[in-house]
């Protein structure tokens, strides 16, 4: 069996040559133009890119392709023994994750090829690996534009933007494609030790194990190198196999380690733990891969107990050929000698040597990713790390305008996530949704029980009971004035959102000359961030702020500031008007404060202005929050102030007949807990204080206030430029986005308390 987080692609452009079931070319032939290109397009049809071809075959709006130099789907062909099995469930196909009614399933090909029932009563999640590859070979007969034969020879980008133009050698002829988005889905190739380069004509792969068997067998003495599952599973065949071949299996990892397989580790390839680890520094990601092999490189113990099993039965065949298992040694030579193969060896913890005598190496020694040699002539439009490796953000995109997505190479950024099938129809969601600027596909951000990186709120807030509200909004009285606060919609509200936070009055919220694309991907990201949710604050019908709450404890405040259970924060922005009111600002603060207290687990509000931003530390002191202390935050020096629930404040006045007034929010397609509030309500959003200056002239606090315009608050990480126009660190320019953090406020100048 196969490591959990699969194993490497068959399907990689350096390495085409391999038995393969050809597949028809189901494909228009549309190679796009550089006037009107393809949607997207990939390169590279393993399981992950066969997975992106069968979502993308719905979509009636998106023209896509995909390219293979192989001459069909074959997954592991030299690891397909008969009773192997795939270490994730049947669930981890091309599509079920992202779309359980796809035509595309396990399921689908179960019930097509009249094995629905055996399936059912096997009472096993997991198929067989063999069956996996000719469900594979099904989808990739039927899915839309697939082309086989076509290797990948170059890239460029004439404009320098704008489409790409992707150069093909198609069964030895050239031809030009072009699409907006390019997708790199090519794989791994085989990995084999340096030492053996000179005794390569005796050295098969273990992934060409099965094509190369009779001939192994036959052999007198076999050594196996290597430590995780196909290891296991080539030794045990030899083992096994009648009359077979002595049989030496070293490896340099300490233990034969089984694979870590319980629940709390499989917790791991979730988007929670992805976005742990994308939160820690370059080096620390690296130390944590290279620490962690028995979560996926470990050997399962079905077979550690049939070797065992196969190992006792043996000890009573006088006959049986001699058997060897060693750990803790490493390969330092290897060549040949009187028609043989001599190997020198050493023991990584006595340093003794030794040298043994075989006469094949199978070497299991894994798989590295494919060279990507076709992408050199745009290295420079790429996103690469220090060591020069594709760099891809939260969401697959390894390029800085988000149009070259990434669907393996990415362990280093994206930890177990990056290789294991469960996780990439998810993925591949992603991707679909970044080319069609909609969520075709619905995505989970919250998946497991177990938190990482930091101790969470012992209860999300603020929590919205559904019963409470009326016409899909809050309605609630401050300052003798009644406001209506609902959940954004990213496609109805756009318009709105990109008139206000693309304006140059708004560059606290990083937006600035934004397209009405980027304004939709932000909130998007939002609506599927755990703690983040954003609300639209109207008056009299007339939409006149913009509100973000956010949990403190998910925010870049939680690695600096003691943050406590009942913490909420906030952001707000205040947008200009034609018809200014004067207290405009302080009326919605005041609003936006009883909008989190009126859930009773929420103890304290928290914002973190810049220091030095005066007028908006003194609405924040009007509000009743109280300056805490100081802490540094990316870009600048926060002023860290909370408002507690038992302080006195001017937000409490009229309390008892402004209480919110709160009822459920019917849900529409596509809309998750933060667009429509669920029980146990809607995730705290995130309180940024970078600070933003009033605009040239602008009438004191805004249109609507008599205040003079305060600066905005608020620390937001994954921005480009901090709030306040300065450059952010190299680190706050990389760092994941888990919780921004903002704080704004105004009216007609804009006030914003990012």
């Amino acid at each position: 069996m196969t490591p959990r987080e699969s194993a490497p692609f068959p399907t990689d452009d350096a390495a085409p040559s391999r038995a393969a079931h050809a597949a028809p070319d189901r494909s228009t032939l549309d190679r796009g133009t550089p006037e009107d290109p393809l949607d997207l397009l990939c390169v590279g049809v393993g399981p992950f890119g066969l997975g992106l071809a069968c979502l993308a075959d719905p979509l009636t709006d998106v023209r896509a392709a995909f390219l293979d130099a192989a001459d069909g789907f074959d997954w592991h062909p030299g690891l397909l023994f008969e009773d192997a099995t795939l270490q994730v469930p049947f669930l981890a196909d091309l599509v079920t994750m992202a779309d359980p009614t796809s035509r595309f399933s396990f399921l689908q090909w179960l019930k097509e090829t009249g094995q629905l029932y055996p399936f059912y009563v096997r009472e096993s999640f997991y198929p067989l690996r063999r069956d996996y590859n000719a469900y594979c070979r099904w989808a990739a007969e039927r899915v839309r534009g697939v082309h086989w034969g076509h290797r990948v020879v170059g890239v460029t980008r004439p404009a320098g933007e704008g489409p790409w133009c992707v150069e093909v050698d198609a069964h030895g002829e050239r031809h030009v494609w072009w699409a907006r988005h390019l997708v790199v889905g090519t794989g791994t190739v085989a990995q084999l030790p340096a030492q053996l380069s000179e005794v390569s004509g005796a050295t098969v792969h273990a992934g060409e194990y099965l094509t190369r068997r009779e001939d192994l067998v036959s052999r007198e003495h076999v050594s196996v190198v290597g430590s995780g599952q196909s290891a296991a599973e080539v030794f045990l065949d030899l083992v096994t196999a009648p009359d077979g071949p002595a049989v030496d299996w070293i490896t340099r990892s300490p233990r034969f380690y089984p694979m870590e397989y319980s629940k709390l580790s499989l917790e791991l390839t979730s988007p929670d733990y992805l976005d742990h680890f994308r939160s820690l520094p370059e080096a620390e990601r690296d130390r944590l891969n290279a620490s962690q092999p028995q979560l996926h490189r470990g050997i399962s113990d079905d077979t550690v107990d049939a070797i065992h099993e196969a190992l006792y039965v043996r000890r009573g065949d006088a006959h049986a050929a001699p058997v060897r298992l060693v750990a803790a040694t490493e390969l330092t030579g290897a060549w040949h000698e009187a028609g043989r193969t001599v190997l020198q060896w050493r023991h990584t913890e006595n340093h003794r040597v030794r040298e043994t005598v075989t006469d094949a190496v199978v070497a299991a020694t894994g798989y590295r990713p494919a060279a990507l040699d076709w992408l050199e002539p745009v290295r420079e439009q790429l996103t690469l790390d220090s060591a020069g490796r594709l760099s891809p953000e939260r969401h697959h995109r390894a390029s800085a305008d988000g149009t070259v997505h990434v669907l393996n190479h990415g362990e280093h950024t994206h930890a177990l996530t990056a290789p294991d099938l469960g996780m990439g129809a998810l993925r591949n969601a992603h991707v679909l949704a970044h080319v069609t600027g909609r969520t075709p596909y619905a995505t989970e951000a919250h998946t497991t029980f177990q938190s990482f990186g930091m101790i969470p709120q012992a209860a999300s807030v603020p929590r919205v009971d559904p019963s409470q509200w009326h016409d899909g909004a809050v309605s609630l009285r401050a300052q003798g004035r009644s406001f209506s606060l609902r959940p954004v919609d990213v496609d109805a509200d756009l318009p709105l959102l990109h008139a206000w936070l693309s304006a140059p009055r708004a560059h606290a919220w990083e937006l600035v000359g934004a397209s009405p694309e980027d304004v939709a991907r932000e909130y998007r990201r939002m609506a599927e961030a755990p703690g983040e949710d954003a609300w639209l604050v109207s008056e009299n019908g007339e939409p006149l702020a913009l509100l973000e709450t956010y949990d403190p404890a998910r925010s870049p405040l939680a690695a600096v500031w003691p943050v406590r259970d009942g913490d909420a924060g906030l952001h707000l922005f205040v947008a200009p008007s034609t018809r200014p009111v004067p207290g405009t600002t302080r009326a919605v603060m005041a609003a936006s404060l009883r909008f989190l207290f009126a859930d009773p687990a929420v103890r304290r509000v928290l914002v973190e202005p810049d220091v030095r931003n005066e007028k908006i530390r003194a609405i924040n002191r009007w509000a009743g929050f109280r300056e805490v202390g100081e802490c540094r935050l990316p870009g600048k020096t926060a002023c860290v102030s909370v408002v507690d629930r038992a302080d006195p404040a001017p937000w409490k006045d009229g309390e008892d007949d402004a209480a919110p007034e709160r009822r459920s929010v019917p849900s529409s397609p596509g809309d998750d807990v933060r667009n429509s509030p669920a029980p146990g309500g809607p995730r705290p959003a995130a309180a940024d204080s970078r600070e933003r200056r009033p605009a040239p002239h602008s009438p004191g606090v805004g249109s609507h206030g008599a205040e003079d315009a305060p600066a905005p608050s608020g620390p937001r990480p994954p921005a480009a430029t901090a709030r306040d126009g300065s450059a952010p660190s190299p680190q706050e320019r990389t760092a994941p986005s888990t919780a921004t953090t903002r704080l704004a406020a105004g009216h007609g100048s804009t006030e914003v308390t990012r």
